[in-house]
């Protein structure tokens, strides 16, 4: 199975980083993948903060792909739902939302599942 083994939720938190920092670098390239996490810097947002505060990078995220029609045929939303997907691949779980996914939501809800013990396998 392709599932990741996951001691801590400090191991949670650190996969989420991976996958979400593999996925934006394998859909925009090495180049814009550094472009987007310079902007994330750049707002004072680290990569370390995305399982505690996924709100913010949902929210900068949107701000750098841009808004409803101005969006990069909704980029953002597309990019968080294949974050999740794999993440919960990776995790060993199904993922069931509406779409668009609210990703903020989602990344607390397991995060919570799996800090009381129901997500680890």
């Amino acid at each position: 199975m392709f599932m990741e083994v996951i001691q801590t939720v400090n191991d949670f938190d650190r996969l989420l980083v991976q996958v979400t920092e593999e996925t934006i670098k394998y859909c925009f390239g090495d180049m814009n993948a550094t472009i987007i996490w310079n902007y994330f810097e750049q707002q004072n947002y680290l990569r370390s903060e995305i399982p505690n505060k996924p709100e913010i990078f949902s929210d900068e995220l949107r701000n750098i792909l841009g808004f409803g029609s101005r969006q990069i045929l909704g980029a953002a939303s597309i990019l968080e739902e294949t974050i999740m997907e794999i993440f919960c691949k990776k995790l060993g779980i199904k993922i069931e939302y509406e779409k668009p996914i609210n990703f903020p939501y989602q990344v607390r809800k397991i995060r919570d599942q799996y800090k009381s013990g129901e997500g680890r396998r």
